[in-house]
């Protein structure tokens, strides 16, 4: 486990388809460094026997002796131009593509069991055995794998382009649950010439920006003597998350020292660990000439000299606070034994939440904060977010202060706090209050479907009835968001009990239920289609836009309407919004998709949502994701990306 240093917290802060839709227009020093090796730790530097205690240690480490070695840290008017550090593999910005291109055909599907992304998925990791480290993976077919032939039909040139911009750790359960599988997938490799890179490095790489290093790590041991200097800086990383020096130390013979950490990344990671290690095996002379070498080069980091002239020789640098932790980063904070910035929990790479999870010495404010973005990107379930929202202590005067604004003005502490209050709540209007409250501040923070999963025991108690008929839209919302439509149709009923419908709420609401369905047998078409038509033809912006992306998205998953909907749609389409990906993209998305090429479509798919997610991305995008999974038997998967879709679309039931 890693421990890391935190100030004293605890403070209170003082707030006809396709092809119709296709037609709408849219708007020296290294000479020195290479003969002593020092760049990459000599044996007798880097630790290649028992680790010292120091190393191995859980707890935060003492700094080591000081020395008289180089103190020349830093350049004279030193000054960074970013705060963190230069390591392999970053994630990419988010691409931005134009849609376009007819649905792809329809094989027949199958439906999964499982909520991809959910806290009760079925989806378990295997191991395969006896393939080479291109082809090496932790999941097959019977685990939620897309199978060793998932790559047939692709280009390896594409896949290699499209890997390194794979989004990941998104707010989108289902998006984060393909690429999770996709990179985990034990599979031939795509034919033809690649760029060159390590296609397992690339896989690796992703993975760590996903936050899933310990996957991570068993991947990359299967890389076995086929290490690339990729795979190793991959596990290398992956370790210093964890906390195991050794591993990432070791992994340096596999790193070479480069000859330009100025611009080359990989040549300042091997840098910055070599320093690392160094300094941790006690050998700070060395790590100051590193240091020396590295300022020489030009590599320009006011972070990491910083923290690295604090833990060599404990001289304190001053250094902009940063708006970015990496997992290099950490690792010096805990080797200069320097407490982590307030805001941590925000700034850390995906891969350190867990470490800051499981630290004894992290305040309670700061695990919240960590816990919810953990979840966000499924790294932790509703269950476990729920156990961080426990343990933050409020006073009874705090608790009965929620409701009149005397409350925490730390936001993950406020939250934490309102679910609190539902655990402990008995009267009904209270608890419709509450709940109204919690999913409301979950979704302007990005948070909506795990705090569902954490409140979903406390909402399945609850019996639909008159009394509890105000939370009728919100439960209804929230149990389609984890995939439970048969509760959500319980809930949905009490909208028209009694010739009470609830406007607005109703007609959304339906169109949420037609896209969880499952089948289109029982699908009305002509109550859809008058639906979608009069929203259209409405002349608000909002309502056109949610008619016109439900539209889309039931063309994509099979359900027919009449042509006077795509008559109106194109009269409507100024209101269509969102970020929009080029032709070429959503073209090859479809012809991957009608050659069956699975693992193509799946990331094809996943570039063309983008980070955002299905609720930020064009309706054309967003159905031609939902047709292509559709056509390589992804059929719950697909599902769920439409309906993640129309639910960022819809203010029915938002609290």
């Amino acid at each position: 486990m890693i421990s890391f240093r935190v100030r004293p917290d605890g403070r209170w802060r003082a707030a006809a388809g396709f092809a119709l839709i296709a037609s709408i227009s849219l708007s020296c020093g290294a000479a020195a460094a290479q003969q002593a090796n020092v760049l990459q730790a000599p044996d007798g530097v880097r630790p290649s026997g028992p680790v010292p205690e120091a190393l191995s240690s859980a707890s935060a480490r003492p700094a080591p002796a000081r020395a008289s070695g180089p103190h020349s840290i830093v350049p004279p008017g030193f000054g960074a131009t970013r705060p963190g550090s230069a390591v392999p593999g970053e994630p990419a910005a988010p691409s931005q593509f134009f849609p376009a291109g007819s649905m792809a055909s329809e094989p027949g599907v199958r439906v999964l069991s499982a909520v991809p992304g959910g806290g009760r998925s079925s989806i378990e990791i295997g191991t395969l055995t006896g393939v080479d480290a291109a082809s090496a993976g932790l999941l097959d077919r019977q685990h939620g794998g897309f199978g060793p032939a998932m790559w047939q039909g692709a280009s390896r040139a594409d896949i290699d382009r499209y890997l390194a911009r794979l989004p990941v750790a998104t707010r989108s359960p289902v998006m984060n649950d393909l690429g999770r599988r996709l990179l985990l997938t034990g599979a031939q490799p795509p034919a033809g010439a690649g760029g060159g890179a390590s296609l397992l490095a690339a896989r690796l790489d992703r993975l760590i920006a996903a936050g899933r290093i310990q996957a991570a790590g068993e991947l990359g041991k299967l890389a076995g003597k086929e290490r690339t200097p990729g795979v190793a800086a991959g596990l290398a990383r992956a370790a210093l998350a964890q906390g195991d020096d050794r591993l990432a130390c070791n992994a340096l013979k596999d790193i070479p020292p480069g000859n330009d950490p100025a611009h080359d990344a990989m040549a300042a990671f091997s840098v910055k660990l070599s320093t690392y290690c160094q300094i941790a095996a006690g050998n700070p002379q060395i790590a100051g000439l590193t240091l020396d070498l590295a300022r020489e080069e030009g590599m320009d980091d006011a972070l990491f000299y910083s923290l690295a002239g604090e833990a060599a020789a404990g001289i304190v640098l001053r250094a902009p606070e940063p708006n970015r932790l990496s997992i290099v980063d950490a690792a010096f904070y805990r080797l200069a034994a320097r407490d982590l910035p307030e805001n941590a929990a925000e700034i850390v790479e995906p891969a350190l939440l867990p470490g800051l999870l499981a630290d004894p010495a992290v305040s309670d404010e700061m695990k919240v904060g960590a816990a919810e973005r953990a979840a966000a990107y499924g790294l932790i379930d509703g269950r476990g977010l729920a156990a961080y929202y426990r343990k933050p202590g409020f006073t009874p005067e705090q608790m009965a202060g929620l409701l009149t604004s005397d409350i925490p003005e730390a936001p993950p502490l406020r939250r934490a706090m309102i679910f609190q209050s539902i655990e402990s709540a008995v009267a009904a209007d209270e608890r419709i209050q509450l709940f109204k409250l919690a999913f409301a501040t979950a979704e302007s923070a990005g948070l909506y479907f795990p705090t569902v999963e954490a409140l979903y025991p406390q909402l399945e108690r609850m019996t639909p009835s008159d009394a509890l008929r105000p939370l009728a839209p919100a439960a209804t919302r929230a149990f389609l968001a984890i995939g439970e439509r048969s509760r959500a149709g319980e809930w949905f009923a009490l909208l028209n009990s009694g010739g009470r419908a609830i406007g607005r709420d109703m007609r959304e609401l339906s169109g949420l239920m037609r896209i969880a369905s499952g089948s289109p047998d029982a699908f009305d078409k002509e109550t859809a289609s008058a639906e979608i038509i009069a929203d259209l033809r409405s002349g608000v912006k909002s309502t056109q836009g949610y008619a016109a992306s439900e539209a889309m998205l039931l063309d994509a998953l099979g359900f027919e309407l009449t042509p006077a909907v795509w008559e109106a749609l194109l009269d409507a389409r100024g209101a269509l919004n969102g970020k929009v990906p080029p032709e070429a993209l959503l073209n090859q998305l479809q012809i991957a998709g009608s050659k069956d090429a699975v693992g193509e479509t799946v990331l094809l798919a996943l570039d063309a949502v983008g980070q955002s997610g299905p609720g930020a991305v064009h309706p054309r995008a967003a159905a031609q994701a939902v047709a292509s999974l559709r056509a390589v038997d992804l059929e719950s998967e697909a599902r769920h990306l439409a309906l993640e879709a129309l639910l960022a679309r819809s203010n029915a039931g938002r609290g």
